[in-house]
Order: structure tokens, then C-alpha cells, then sequence
């Protein structure tokens, strides 16, 4: 019996030592930030939670050093999200992805979080995009000059390319007409051609007539590049100029009219077409270029941080 318990007593010390190392490797402090430690555990945690599991230690432990500065950073500058926001927040999320209340949860729950640990990330989240905003957003400013700038010296990248906008008369054949029917049809679309190459205004005819999309606004099409178009269209199309109007095509549905609103050569589109988008490229470069320097300058030498081995 002695030698049972005897054994049974070395057995749980063995088990407790494991576990006393386990808790020892998990509650190790791997850095610390203002003197408040971050453990293996919370280390690990958090790599789980970005699904990033199997990513670069170092990588991961330069992240939550990072989140850890922002939080004590939004604190301190009173920061501080209510719960209507998250409520709204969460409300854009389920709008989003036409989500129910029941659907949306069973989505969080997929994620392995609860609704708690959700809207508290959630929070975070906002506390720490408020922050940049007030630090970063408020003062990257695109100038005019710059914009210009940068059009003169990329003017390659923003080519017109070519196309045509075309607008359309459309004739409807419905699929069980007889041969008669169908001569009717493409008669009363032979004379809306001949009127329209006689001058007669184009989107007037096809407001009046037209059974296709965009009749109401005159029969516009939009603008298409070379091989966008059907075969046929296509080749009716081809070799027109602006305001001449195509012969009567056949198609699948019925019969087509096509004139040439506007060509689209080969050339550069004007600073006043791209400029929108040249500030956005610019805002965005210098935002993470700001957003950077902030992190790994000014954030951290306000605080300190120390990796241990």
C-alpha cells in the first residue's frame, strides 16, 4: 500500500512540475512597454486572433508593441469610443453583408470570439483609427502644385487609349414573328436610318422610338474600346465618324441603328480628368510615409520598450 501511494505521490509531483514549467514558459515576459509586461501567453493570444498563428515571432511581437503604444497613446489623449458607436459600426457591418442579427452572430462565432470580445475589439479598433486621425490624417494635405507636378512627370500613365461612344436606336423582334412581321420591322428601321443620316437628330429618334436601354436618354450606349462590342455592331461600327450613322443591323433581338457620338483617339487624358486621382495617389503615399515615421519615431521615443531574449 506504501508503495502504491509512494508512486501515486511521485506520479503528481512529475505532474506538477510539468505544469509548473507550462506556467512558467507561458507567464514568461517576452518585452515590456512603459514597464507594463507582455507575456508569451498574451504573445500568442494575439497572434491567434490576427490568424497569425505560424507568422514571424518577431513580426508579431513588433505588432502588439505597437497596438500596446497606440492604446496608451488614445488614453492619454482622452480618446474614448461609446457604445452607439460600436452599435453603429456594427449596424454598417450587418448592412453590408445583409446580415441578421442571428446570422451576423453565428459569423462572430465562426471567428471564435463572443459578441463581448467582438465589440471590445471593435472598439479598440475605432479608439485607435480616431487617434491616427487627430495625428496623421489632420495634417496630409495635397497642394495643387504638387498634383501638376506629378501629372508633367508621369504624363505616360494616363492614356486615353481609343473607342467610340455610340448611341443606338432599337427595334424589337419578338421570337415568334412571322416572315412578315419581321420585314415590318426592318423596313420601319430602314426609314429611321435614312432619317437620322438625313439629319434628323439622332436621340430625338431614339427617345421616340427606341425599345432598347437607354432610350430615354437618347439612346446612349457608352464608350467601348476596340473588341468590346458584338461582332456584328462591331463590325458596323468600324470606320465611322463622329455623327455618321450605321446601316441596319440584325441581331438576336431585333434590328439596330448605331451613329458615333464621340472618338477616342490614342492620347493623354487632361489634368482636369485625372486630378482627383493623382491626389488621391499622392494623399495616400504620404499618409503611410507620415503614418511610419510616427510609429517608429515619434511614438517610441516616447515611450519605452524593451524585446528580452
Amino acid at each position: 500500500m506504501q508503495h502504491r501511494a509512494g508512486a501515486a505521490l511521485a506520479a503528481f509531483a512529475l505532474l506538477a512540475a510539468a505544469w509548473s514549467a507550462r506556467a512558467e514558459v507561458v507567464n514568461r515576459i517576452v518585452a515590456t512597454v512603459d514597464g507594463d509586461p507582455i507575456t508569451a501567453h498574451e504573445l500568442e493570444r494575439f497572434a491567434a486572433e490576427r490568424g497569425g498563428a505560424n507568422a514571424d515571432r518577431g513580426q508579431v511581437l513588433e505588432a502588439l508593441i505597437t497596438d500596446k503604444i497606440l492604446r496608451k497613446e488614445a488614453a492619454a489623449k482622452g480618446i474614448a469610443v461609446k457604445d452607439a458607436d460600436v452599435d453603429a459600426y456594427v449596424a454598417q457591418v450587418k448592412a453590408r453583408n445583409r446580415l441578421d442579427d442571428a446570422r451576423f452572430e453565428e459569423a462572430i462565432t465562426g471567428q471564435g470570439l463572443t459578441m463581448a470580445q467582438y465589440r471590445a475589439r471593435v472598439k479598440d479598433e475605432l479608439e485607435k483609427s480616431q487617434l491616427v486621425n487627430r495625428e496623421i490624417r489632420a495634417r496630409v494635405s495635397v497642394s495643387p502644385e504638387e498634383i501638376e507636378r506629378y501629372y508633367e512627370a508621369n504624363r505616360a500613365e494616363f492614356s486615353a487609349g481609343t473607342g467610340v461612344t455610340l448611341r443606338s436606336i432599337v427595334l424589337r423582334v419578338e421570337p415568334l414573328a412571322d416572315e412578315a412581321e419581321v420585314e415590318r420591322i426592318r423596313a420601319r428601321a430602314e426609314d429611321l436610318r435614312r432619317q437620322a443620316a438625313g439629319g434628323a437628330d439622332f436621340a430625338e429618334l431614339a427617345r421616340e422610338h427606341s425599345q432598347g436601354a437607354g432610350a430615354s436618354s437618347g439612346g446612349l450606349l457608352g464608350t467601348f474600346a476596340p473588341g468590346e462590342l458584338a461582332p456584328a455592331l462591331d463590325r458596323a461600327v468600324r470606320g465611322l465618324r463622329k455623327g455618321e450613322v450605321s446601316e441596319v443591323v440584325r441581331t438576336d433581338t431585333g434590328f439596330q441603328i448605331v451613329t458615333v457620338d464621340e472618338v477616342r483617339s490614342e492620347g493623354v487624358r487632361s489634368l482636369d480628368e485625372v486630378r482627383e486621382e493623382i491626389r488621391e495617389r499622392l494623399y495616400d503615399a504620404e499618409l503611410e510615409k507620415r503614418f511610419e515615421a510616427w510609429l517608429s519615431k515619434d511614438l517610441r521615443e516616447r515611450h519605452s520598450v524593451e524585446v528580452l531574449p
